[in-house]
């Protein structure tokens, strides 16, 4: 048999229970352990625990641990801008023959300076918003120019890359996330234990400002104005889930408003709700979106990531810019009959399938 070729992914963080984690996963999960050796590498740990993985792939020790004090934090955040290549000579040996980093903004550390390593810069969002920010531009095209093949996980981030770096238009493929639906609308028959009100609208992810939380929120207390008393529920947790609770007592919405924190299994209560709403700022790829659809539930998004692709022209949910065009779609999905088809939702999704994904990336990596 042949020798396994090994694979470095590197990204910001792996345990911090999001999107880019449960794709990451997948991915690894899903290359042929007979011909890859898969290592993961996170920058910074976190507490929300490591997405399931075989057992052959393995996790390294991370850069950064959130029990370093603010001093240690302060000195190894600079160090990674003074001195990257010193910090990856002490995070990993240069043994790979891919590598992959898994990331958006601020790349992780630079790839290996070996020729005849495979270099893929995998970018989870859009970045039309780059030139603001002059350090993490002039980062990731130095990144970017050192990569082979930058991978784009929608249309719109790869018009994104191709608005900002034109010169690297020729490297860019798009490659959809993959998504197990059977094993999705399994873990969505599971009971909960709560009771979830008739009225309902979810939102799904980190509780923070970059996420639209607070706006959601906002809308809550907007709609309860105009004489709609939905409830909504927040499925996450965050650095702005002490301000929303305490914007919710001030608001006198504190028994329509409720935080269930971070779950490992969101379907189960993500299939009991009207509209998925989600008002960040900036996204990869929507998966809650497609997982929602999965189930049967329209979304209500901001143009973020692949939204406007799964929206097909607002049959499968409503793109908005304004809260108040936010406000009309939530009332058409919750209080009118006005709703998508179900199995119109579940065929257009089957695009996004594991099966679709692997293939692609197999080609890739080949």
């Amino acid at each position: 048999m042949q020798n396994k070729k090994k694979v470095l992914f590197y990204l910001w963080s792996f345990s911090l229970g999001g999107g880019a984690e449960k794709i990451l996963a997948t991915i690894a999960n899903n290359l042929d352990p007979d011909k890859y050796e898969i290592d993961i590498l996170e920058i910074e740990h976190f507490d929300k625990g490591f997405p399931l993985l075989r057992k052959d792939i393995k996790v390294l020790k991370p850069y950064k641990l959130k029990k370093h004090c603010r001093l240690i934090e302060a000195f190894m955040w600079r160090l990674r801008f003074w001195c990257p290549d010193l910090v990856r000579r002490h995070l990993v040996k240069d043994i790979y023959d891919i590598e992959i980093s898994f990331t958006i903004m601020n790349p992780p550390m630079p790839f290996s300076k070996r020729k005849d390593v495979k270099k893929i810069a995998w970018i989870h969002g859009s970045i039309e918003n780059m030139p603001e920010n002059e350090k993490y531009c002039q980062l990731h095209k130095k990144h970017l120019g050192s990569a082979d093949t930058i991978v784009a996980i929608s249309e719109k981030t790869r018009k994104s890359i191709e608005e900002v770096f034109p010169d690297y238009r020729e490297k860019i493929i798009t490659v959809y996330n993959g998504y197990n639906f059977q094993n999705i609308r399994e873990l969505a028959r599971e009971k909960i234990d709560i009771t979830i009100e008739e009225k309902s609208i979810c939102s799904i992810g980190r509780i923070e400002k970059l996420k639209g939380t607070d706006r959601t929120l906002e809308l809550i207390r907007k709609l309860h104005k105009k004489g709609y008393p939905y409830h909504i529920y927040y499925i996450g947790a965050g650095e702005q889930e002490r301000e929303l609770k305490e914007k919710t007592e001030r608001y006198n919405l504190t028994g329509y408003v409720h935080f269930l924190g971070y779950q490992a299994n969101p379907y189960k209560y993500l299939k009991e709700m009207k509209v998925l709403v989600t008002m960040s700022l900036q996204e990869g790829f929507s998966g809650t979106c497609v997982e929602a659809l999965s189930l049967g539930v329209p979304f209500v998004s901001t143009d973020v990531g692949g939204a406007k692709e799964l929206s097909q022209d607002g049959v499968m949910g409503k793109i908005v810019r304004t809260d108040e065009e936010a406000m009309n779609a939530i009332i058409q999905y919750v209080s009118t009959e006005n709703r998508p088809d179900y199995q119109e939702m579940r065929d257009f999704i089957e695009k996004f399938t594991i099966e679709n994904q692997m293939q692609k990336i197999n080609d890739m990596l080949d």
